[in-house]
């Protein structure tokens, strides 16, 4: 019987895991239209200019607000530039920073409970703080430089606001900056280790991403957007800051205790990631003596090694502080172990000794065309992501990027592999051994969370010219997402600027019309004693009439998903996505559950034709809006799945029960217009810049933008952000 001390991560694996009058074809239902960018909030007129400010030096950084509360920052070098983004964010965000680094140096269970505890024991397994630490002192200048500013403009912050900190406020220093990048980045390779332990394969994140070369865009220019779906707690919770130093201009997403932009575009380049990648890590199997715990020993290619023994401090809030043993071996961490057997299972992983991750980013911030933005990526030092980016010059390009050790054949990487001279890694793949591909000849492509064999209709990349581990596909083959996109962009050989947001803003269901007609036809053949009831008839033709719009006014979509997911594993409901017809019995069942669901919705909400918006909602700190978009299925094969390209899940309200409350899915989507004479580009984040909930910008973004489907600019050069700022802030740096 196997003995398991695994530290049970798998919890803390939640990840991130990102044609104008060609119109979709007759058998693309035409997409709903959301509103044009956005102007300045009423509520917040533009001032009269204010009188000119001293210009930045070296010594002095400026913070301007634009009318979202977004902050463009000024300075004449990148240090006092990171100093202005370091007070910027503590201004808005000082207790998330706190707790980013608390969950970096896995010392968060203290403060925030059992929940976060795994998380604790994967960044104490990986010693992400102590490897951090270490690599500050040899880091190259330019970045300490960036880290040490950035903290002490945090800093700066604090002493000019010396309200109480938070229980789990911690000693700020530089090296941090990169460990809050570097925790990040393990999500994936634990997650990877985690599943060949468990020799399965399941879905670890989700979020789009696509371009459009020139030749398929109206105004001749790249078009990109990057769009995650994550939580919106926790280290995924970006900063959205527009930066301009001596050589770093930065607009887009940062991680909160960051100086350096996880993704969005500089003056040239602009990139998106999404989950799904390359196979990044492996687990050994190795015999292991126990005998003296003091002085544990396990054996490779026949000879016997110290294995080093250290503990793991972990304090969780409301329970005794314990320290867990954790043995370490040089080919990585033990991660599970079979003690009758003698067999412990270490986790191997190319990143877990890689400290290069805030380097390359700042590299791929100074590229100046996807060619210099490539050579950045090729450091691997980026977790396995679906990595697409494209430049100013028109080219659009795509990687399924990843630090990917060089196996030799015979083993099942899948599963672990007995640890022998023969079963060793022989080194790692540069980065053109990787599945890529640049300027497609269909002049589009998308990944949103899918092979590369499904990106656009005749992809080149397809699995037999790569080996399966490069390859990778498991859980990521085809999703509702990719079908969605790909027939826009697919049928339109001219895309606008409008097109392009309603595509980045869609919130169409690919399965409405195939349960649309498995309904008809059920109705008819098998319906005519319940088509009796009006109440009924009335429902089955609310659903028929619907456009399939998961809009918050729309009324027929509570009662659809109630009765979707009441038929998971009740009925053939891949026939249906593959719209192919139902048995009898299937067709008198989903009238039956229909019926159910009639009464149900009708006792929860006094109608049963409610509007969407009325039980899911968006907000926080009591301002609640209605809510567009959705993320639900379930059923064993995951053919009842619907997620709209605009995703937004949601969870149950628990004050008012039959309510929902969005909670995750899109969280910082960008569309990036790649003019030849400078990037135009629009944002929206589903509650505001601030996390102050007495900031006009708690939620303004929520209920103005997000509710209703509109982005705003970003207003990246000098003169357009002076034309919507609202305030200016002069640092002087000591």
């Amino acid at each position: 019987m196997r003995l398991k001390v695994s530290l049970g991560l798998c919890a803390f694996l939640v990840v991130l895991g990102w044609q104008g009058c060609g119109k979709p074809s007759s058998e693309t239902p035409p997409p709903s239209q959301p509103s044009a960018p956005v102007a300045p909030p009423a509520a917040e007129p533009v001032p009269a200019p204010a009188p000119e400010a001293p210009k930045p030096s070296a010594k002095t950084v400026t913070i301007y607000r634009d009318t979202w509360g977004v902050p463009h920052i000024y300075a004449d070098s990148d240090e006092a530039a990171a100093y202005g983004l370091g007070y910027a964010q503590a201004e808005d965000r000082l207790a998330d920073m706190y707790a980013n680094i608390r969950i970096a140096c896995g010392s968060a269970a203290k403060y925030f409970g059992k929940d976060a505890k795994m998380g604790d024991q994967a960044m104490q397994l990986v010693d992400n703080a102590g490897i951090c630490q270490n690599y500050w002192d040899d880091a190259p200048s330019e970045l300490t430089a960036l880290g040490e500013s950035f903290m002490a403009g945090v800093k700066a912050y604090i002493a000019e606001n010396p309200a109480p900190a938070p229980d789990w406020a911690i000693e700020l220093e530089g090296w941090q900056c990169a460990a809050v990048g570097r925790a990040m980045i393990l999500r994936w390779p634990i997650g990877n280790v985690f599943g060949d332990l468990e020799h399965k394969k399941k879905r670890t994140g989700a979020s789009n991403e696509w371009s459009v070369s020139p030749s398929r865009s109206a105004d001749g220019s790249a078009i990109l957007l990057t769009d995650p779906h994550v939580s919106w707690e926790g280290l995924s919770v970006f900063y959205e800051a527009r930066v301009h130093g001596a050589k770093l201009h930065m607009n887009g997403f940062f991680l909160v205790g960051s100086p350096i932009m996880a993704f969005g575009h500089t003056e040239s380049v602009g990139w998106a990631p999404t989950t799904g990648g390359p196979d990044t890590g492996d687990v050994y199997e190795i015999k292991v003596d126990l005998s003296n715990m003091a002085s544990p020993k396990y054996e490779l290619n026949g000879e016997w090694h110290p294995a080093k023994l250290r503990m793991l401090n972990i304090e969780v809030k409301g329970e005794a502080a314990i320290q867990q043993p954790t043995t370490d071996t040089e080919l990585g961490p033990v991660m599970d172990l079979d003690a009758e057997a003698g067999i412990a299972y270490v986790a191997a992983s190319p990143y877990f000794k890689e400290t290069g991750v805030f380097e390359q980013s700042y590299k791929m911030c100074l590229a100046k065309n996807c060619d210099e933005f490539y050579e950045a990526a090729g450091m691997l030092q980026l977790m396995d992501q679906n990595l697409m980016f494209a430049d100013r010059e028109g080219n659009i390009q795509y990687v399924r990027n990843g630090r990917t050790p060089i196996r030799p054949s015979g083993f099942d990487w899948n599963a672990p592999v007995p640890a022998s001279e023969a079963s060793m890694w022989k080194g790692i793949h540069p980065i053109a051994d990787l599945v890529q591909i640049k300027n497609p000849t269909q002049g589009y492509m998308q990944n949103c969370n899918i092979s590369p064999a499904n990106m656009m209709k005749g992809s080149t990349m397809t699995p037999e010219k790569y080996p399966d581990y490069i390859y990778n596909v498991t859980w990521d083959t085809q999703n509702r997402r990719s079908e969605r996109i790909t027939a826009l962009l697919d049928s339109d050989d001219s895309v606008t600027k409008d097109e392009a947001m309603e595509y980045a803003l869609n919130v169409y269901d690919v399965l409405a019309k195939p349960w649309q007609a498995a309904l008809k036809t059920a109705s008819e053949k098998a319906g005519w004693t319940r088509m009796s009831d009006q109440s009924f008839a009335d429902a089955v033709k609310a659903i028929l009439d619907w456009d399939g719009q998961f809009e918050p006014d729309r009324t027929a979509t509570v009662l659809y998903k109630t009765w979707r997911m009441k038929c998971n594993n009740k009925i053939d409901t891949a026939a249906i996505a593959d719209g192919k017809p139902l048995s009898g019995t299937d067709q008198e069942t989903m009238l039956a559950i229909l019926a159910e669901s009639i009464n149900e919705v009708q006792n929860a909400y006094g109608s049963v034709l409610v509007p969407w918006g009325d039980v899911y909602r968006i907000g926080r700190g009591g301002k609640f809006y209605p809510a567009p978009g959705a993320d639900f299925g379930g059923s064993t094969s995951g053919s009842n799945m619907t997620e709209t390209l605009f995703d937004v899940r949601s969870s149950a309200d628990k004050d008012n029960p039959g309510k929902f409350i969005a909670d995750d899915g899109s969280c910082a989507t960008m569309l990036m217009f790649m003019h030849k004479d400078g990037i135009e580009s629009y944002t929206v984040i589903p509650w505001g810049q601030s996390a102050n909930p007495d900031s006009p910008h708690y939620m303004d973004q929520g209920e103005q933008l997000y509710s209703k489907r509109k982005m705003k600019p970003t207003w990246f050069t000098k003169d357009e952000m002076m034309a919507n700022k609202v305030s200016e802030k002069v640092l002087t740096i000591p």
